[in-house]
């Protein structure tokens, strides 16, 4: 075969594959699972935007909930498409996404072992009340965050963590306020590499509060961010501003450190002719924030110049451990990154004050941050023998097959037709009973209500159930 005909045959099967490659959910990129679902979208076809993501409908992933049509929001972060429709919850006490990832690595079988998930909400007054809802939002069987919605601004709330047991992702928006209906307009699962953000401890989670690039003038994410995280850019400053926006100098910077930032954000800082202060108010439940730090040097330093400086917490009133223990000096062509932890906040409020050493001839820069919270432990789950049980009797009635999520957890939204112990960790089902369609619950109990539920056809086997004492079965006829 000639040369030319062994070029054009290898131009066809790119072309092949690279159609192909339009059909698939999971985006071939450095993230094992990369799955973005566009909540309220009937579409059968996966539709790529402007940022190279692939966004495919919620059918798969939800059963319940009504879909709504919205005027799209106009913020450039966001795919305005993705946001002019959303899925709404107005029955039942939760309702949940379940997502079932590919957990091995095409590439190398790897487990996904850490997840990214983000989600998304644009009210936009889909209702005409003009009254933004207030809902839980919940993840594997546990308490994320209450989420409170503006009317023409987009609210998106993160969560990394570790996966447990299983490949199953569950996000479940819950009603609090009989008038507060619950709703959302995209949902994205991200895995990340064993080493991101892998000195939190696998069994708790982080809650991220804020992400920025400083001296960009656009948001970064995807396909700068691999894991297309979303960093926000700091700015504009003003004529009057002591900061100054400087861009690094290095034809390029090695970002091969632990959580990966991507290297744009590292091609921009701010610095100033003084010492660099931030500092926050924040609206927290918890006592303490954590952030990490990312620096690199956007000039080459001649054998004059030294840029070094102290990272103080709260003016010293606090006891954090900074790591690095010695001044940072950021590296020219490479990232440095440095977590400062267990930060203090005083009436909601906490300051990081970078500041020059005595032998600095330049000011501190600082190229971006982040913010996050670290949630409590996370619970095992509702008895694994009994979820198995439960899924059997799903699978044998179309009835209850729209139920995901977890049973039990986290307390009160359980399932409406079942109620539990008091277990938070993992509770076990000890009983199938209702009466006159309210609970009878008793302690150290597990209750299932499926009295007046239409159940049709034969029992499975649910005797894993073994610490099930009553079944009430009432005004079904199973044969």
């Amino acid at each position: 075969m000639s040369n030319m005909n062994t070029q054009l045959l290898n131009l066809l099967l790119l072309l092949v594959f690279s159609c192909f490659s339009c059909f698939l959910v999971l985006v071939p990129v450095s993230a094992k699972v990369f799955l973005s679902i566009d909540c309220g979208s009937s579409s059968l076809k996966p539709r790529t935007d402007e940022n190279s993501i692939v966004w495919v409908g919620d059918g798969p992933y939800i059963q319940t909930g009504n879909i709504h049509q919205v005027n799209g929001s106009t913020e450039p972060k966001f795919d305005s498409n993705v946001m002019s429709t959303l899925r709404a919850f107005p029955t039942r006490k939760k309702n949940c996404y379940s997502i079932d990832i590919d957990n091995k690595a095409e590439e190398d079988n790897t487990m996904v072992d850490r997840v990214l998930v983000r989600a998304n909400f644009y009210y936009g007054n889909y209702d005409n009340k003009s009254s933004p809802p207030t809902f839980n939002l919940q993840f594997n069987g546990n308490n994320w965050k209450q989420n409170n919605n503006t009317e023409n601004s987009i609210v998106y709330e993160e969560v990394v963590f570790s996966l447990k047991k299983g490949n199953n992702i569950d996000v479940c928006l819950a009603q609090t306020q009989p008038d507060n209906i619950p709703f959302i307009s995209a949902l994205e699962v991200r895995s990340l590499d064993s080493d991101a953000y892998s000195y939190v401890p696998s069994d708790y989670p982080s809650f991220f509060v804020d992400r920025v690039a400083y001296g960009t003038n656009t948001t970064i994410r995807y396909p700068e961010d691999s894991y297309d995280r979303i960093w926000d850019s700091y700015g504009p400053l003003s004529n009057t501003s002591p900061l100054m926006r400087v861009r690094s100098t290095s034809p390029s910077i090695n970002v091969n450190i632990e959580d990966k930032p991507p290297e744009a954000v590292l091609r921009t800082t701010l610095t100033s002719s003084k010492d660099l202060l931030y500092s926050r108010t924040r609206n927290l439940t918890v006592p303490l924030i954590h952030l990490n730090a990312y620096f690199s040097e956007v000039i080459k330093l001649n054998s004059t110049q030294k840029r070094s400086f102290d990272i103080i917490v709260n003016n010293n009133l606090d006891n954090s451990i900074i790591l690095p223990k010695n001044p940072v000096i950021p590296p020219y062509g490479r990232a440095l990154e440095v977590h400062i932890l267990n930060v203090t906040t005083f009436n909601s409020s906490f300051s990081i004050l970078f500041n020059r050493t005595n032998d600095s001839t330049l000011a501190p820069l600082i190229n971006a941050i982040e913010e996050f919270i670290i949630g409590e432990k996370l619970a095992q789950g509702t008895n694994s023998k009994d979820v198995g049980a439960l899924g059997l009797l799903q699978k044998s009635f179309i009835q209850l097959q729209d139920w995901n999520g977890d049973p039990c957890l986290p307390s009160p939204y359980t399932w409406d037709w079942v109620a539990c112990n008091d277990d938070t960790d993992s509770p076990r089902i000890t009983a199938l009973v209702a009466e006159s369609n309210s609970f009878r619950v008793s302690l150290n109990s597990l209750i299932l209500y499926l009295n007046d539920l239409g159940l049709k056809g034969r029992l499975p086997d649910f005797s894993a159930m073994n610490a099930l004492k009553t079944i009430n079965l009432g005004n079904n006829t199973p044969s």
